[in-house]
């Protein structure tokens, strides 16, 4: 039994200044209407780099501020999650949304009632005076009121109330790589469902949403609608496990799209003659909505919170996308295919004499193995440390000469320094070594072909636990955590490259390496999940590829 429910209130914005203050001024009467036993603090996340939102969540009393500088919704909300760290409830309300009267307290109701891990208050929208009547006659804002403790498949984030205890124990958080796209509110939510949570409905809580002039026209409209097919072909895709289950989503999004558009046109058709307006609108509609399921399917689409023409995909964006996906070569090993309750521990930029004895001290004590990426700029000092990696059963493989990218060298100079570091590497430890981690994840076809060439096949990975970068604590933990599942690529450090490997980082603030490895261990621990080296993975399982190019 919880004696003091804490609640945080999340908004995620962009611009729009004067609308957060409305919901500002309003949220204060909201959460004075929580029952004793609960208390509330309101997070602004601004995910604008201009810095929009801060003086207006400054100067509101009692709110905390912060910027999320990752471009996208599924950044924001993921940083509102890692904030919520130490609460009990997560609730999320949009910056153009305004709280109506017991919202927070009917979201707590029905969530102390049903034991949900997530529960989805009901969006009014209102429109603005002078709103086209297609507008209204094509149904796309009407959202149907559900029965209070209804289970929903999914539900957006707009007005949602989730069980953080719940969300902690399945690992599941906002998949921020959908970037501008949007949809990361029905995966996260589906992802829930598939975890065995529930998503209720709560009609009783109430947020309405004041429609914008420029929103409220046929072409928004219909690119919404467009928007609504494309996130369900990429969500489907998202949730689809293994490359034959992802293949069978793209073909059954596509055969969709040809459904809805073939209906769409029906529909519209039919509403020519006789004239009828709402036919018409609501068939243009699911017109649009087939082409954005075919336009997901194939990886485009132009995105939901698009900040300027240049985030709009070309048709050749769009081929190139899919070619990445079908293309045989340029495939990086990014996880693995296995039946058994297993991730991939890999640690970088080692050996290093403070943190590698330690680190390997732990994984002894946890009956643990990892895959050691290491420097020879480092091995070459600390010999003794890469031999008693080997003699602890742990595997070595090449993370460079040292830590600069490959990718601006020649294809050439690129093969001739890793198959150079390869066959040093081989001498210490007297085993093949057959993988490579490029520094930063700099990865080009020329750096690609290169590996390839020097007998390597290039891993990148599936998470990581920050310790790369300054992050608070329950942010690395979250990260390193949420969503994991068997076969999962784990990326953590045993040092830091710095000068002496040839690169000059940033300076982070100093970081118990170990403390924080042994806490995500045990939380893999806890679901079940045993650290395990690539080798070790791949004794019953195959690797897991795909096609990724960063430079």
């Amino acid at each position: 039994m919880i004696s003091s429910i804490r609640i945080a209130v999340a908004i995620p914005t962009f611009q729009r200044p004067q609308r957060l203050a409305i919901l500002l001024d309003a949220l204060p009467a909201r959460l004075a209407e929580l029952e004793a036993d609960c208390s509330a603090e309101v997070f602004v996340i601004d995910n604008d780099p201009g810095r929009s939102a801060e003086r207006v969540a400054q100067s509101a009393a009692g709110v905390v501020y912060s910027a999320e500088p990752a471009p996208g919704i599924a950044a924001a909300r993921q940083h509102a999650l890692d904030a919520a760290a130490d609460f009990d409830l997560l609730a999320f309300i949009d910056d153009d949304e305004l709280p109506q009267p017991l919202w927070l307290r009917a979201l707590v109701s029905t969530w102390r009632r049903t034991g949900a891990a997530a529960v989805a208050g009901h969006v009014h929208t209102e429109f603005p005076a002078g709103t086209d009547p297609w507008v209204l006659a094509s149904g796309l804002f009407a959202r149907r009121r559900r029965a209070d403790g209804e289970p929903l498949p999914a539900a957006g984030a707009g007005n949602l109330l989730i069980d953080l205890a719940q969300i902690r124990r399945s690992g599941i958080g906002f998949d921020a790589s959908l970037g501008l796209g949007g949809g990361e509110d029905t995966l996260f939510t589906r992802m829930i469902v598939r975890a065995g949570g529930q998503v209720v409905a709560c009609p009783a809580s109430v947020a309405v949403d004041v429609l914008e002039t420029g929103r409220a026209t046929r072409r928004f409209a219909l690119a919404r609608a467009r928007h609504h097919g494309r996130t369900q072909s990429i969500v489907e895709s998202r949730l689809a496990t293994g490359r034959v289950a992802m293949v069978v989503s793209c073909i059954r999004n596509l055969v969709k799209g040809c459904a809805w558009m073939a209906r769409g046109m029906l529909r519209w058709t039919s509403g020519t003659l006789p004239p009828s307006m709402p036919r018409r609108a609501v068939g243009a509609r699911e017109i649009q909505r087939g082409i954005g399921l075919i336009q997901g399917a194939m990886g485009g689409g132009a995105p939901e919170y698009g900040r300027s023409p240049q985030h709009r995909r070309a048709p050749s964006a769009i081929l190139r996308r899919a070619a990445r996906g079908l293309s045989p070569l340029f495939r990086s090993v990014v996880g693995v295919h296995t039946r058994l309750s297993q991730v991939v521990l890999t640690l970088d930029d080692g050996p290093d004499p403070e943190w590698t004895p330690r680190i390997l001290d732990l994984l002894a004590d946890r009956g643990a193995t990892a895959t050691f990426f290491v420097l020879l700029t480092r091995t070459r000092q600390y010999p003794e440390l890469l031999r008693r990696i080997v003699a602890e059963g742990h595997e070595v493989a090449l993370h460079g000469a040292d830590h600069r990218r490959l990718t601006s060298y020649s294809g050439t100079a690129a093969e001739k320094m890793l198959r150079d570091s390869r066959a040093e590497l081989e001498q210490y430890t007297g085993a093949r070594v057959r993988w490579y981690r490029p520094p930063y994840g700099a990865l080009s076809m020329v750096v690609w072909l290169a590996a390839r060439r020097a007998g390597l096949t290039p891993v990148l990975w599936t998470t990581s636990v920050l310790d790369g970068r300054d992050a608070p604590h329950a942010q690395r933990l979250m990260r390193a955590t949420r969503d994991i599942r068997p076969g999962a690529i784990i990326l953590a450090h045993d040092s830091r490259a710095g000068e002496q490997d040839g690169v000059s980082d940033p300076v982070i603030a100093p970081i118990d390496r170990v403390a924080l490895l042994a806490e995500v261990i045990d939380e893999y621990d806890r679901r079940g999940l045993r650290p395990v080296s690539l080798a070790q993975a791949l004794r019953t399982g195959r690797t897991r590829q795909r096609m990724v190019l960063v430079r």
